[in-house]
């Protein structure tokens, strides 16, 4: 498969003399921003949409056997099955318009990973951060991530105003979108659970969860933390 035909990011972790590096290519494709299933993926009993299947789920199981971001991330839950979230790792990415490294923990650097599958595999609450995927940002931070994710929203929204909709620019809509990831990032997370011995998977589930709960009091809030960026006079 010519990585060349899709939007790529590859993820490079070197553990030093500890373990053997590991290698993992994201694929999406060009006009859906839809995931390509990674080799490593294989169905099993947790994958499969019934199994801790999200109360908000409106996939049927008869159409659909696996849960879509459980299938994807099947193959990187496995490789980290065994790791801890604390171990230290060089973390290189690769994408076509430049490359990143960082020297940091394993579960910051699998959180970026989980969190492109989550938005991009298919789950109808999640293609609210598809956009995000394109545009990938490894290893942001807590507020480089709130100012993205409603940057995204209301470039968005201001699609919809073009299509002459109403936009969301109270942002209630996002608090409610917002809760829907939240609830699939839990659903992940006790599936997960069943196949790992380490943290390394879980707690960048957790990260994300985090995420999302900050992105909550933030909306509550107003964005006053991000205010300071248009005051500058």
């Amino acid at each position: 498969m010519d990585k060349n035909n899709y939007i790529w990011i590859e993820y490079n972790f070197d553990f030093g003399n500890k373990r053997e590096p590991k290698q993992f290519l994201v694929l999406l494709d060009k006009k859906t921003l839809t995931a390509v299933p990674p080799e490593g993926s294989q169905e099993s009993s947790w994958t499969h949409l019934d199994s801790h299947k999200c109360e908000i789920c409106p996939l049927d199981s008869n159409e659909v056997k696996n849960c879509p971001i459980a299938y994807n991330i099947s193959g990187v839950a496995y490789e980290f099955a065994e790791i801890y979230s604390i171990e230290e790792v060089k973390i290189t990415v690769n994408i076509e318009e430049r490359s990143y490294f960082k020297k940091d923990t394993v579960q910051q650097g699998l959180r970026s990973i989980l969190g492109i599958y989550l938005a991009t595999s298919g789950c109808p609450h999640m293609a609210i951060l598809k956009p995000m995927a394109r545009f990938h940002l490894p290893f942001a931070s807590m507020e480089e991530t709130l100012y993205r994710q409603v940057s995204n929203y209301l470039l968005g929204e201001y699609f919809e105003f073009l299509d002459g909709k109403t936009p969301d620019i109270s942002l209630k809509e996002l608090s409610k979108k917002n809760e829907k990831i939240d609830d699939v990032n839990q659903g992940i997370c006790k599936r997960i659970e069943s196949i790992t011995e380490g943290d390394a998977n879980k707690n960048a589930l957790i990260i994300l969860n985090a995420i999302g709960l900050m992105l909550s009091l933030e909306i509550q809030g107003k964005f006053d933390s991000l205010k300071y960026l248009y005051r500058t006079n």
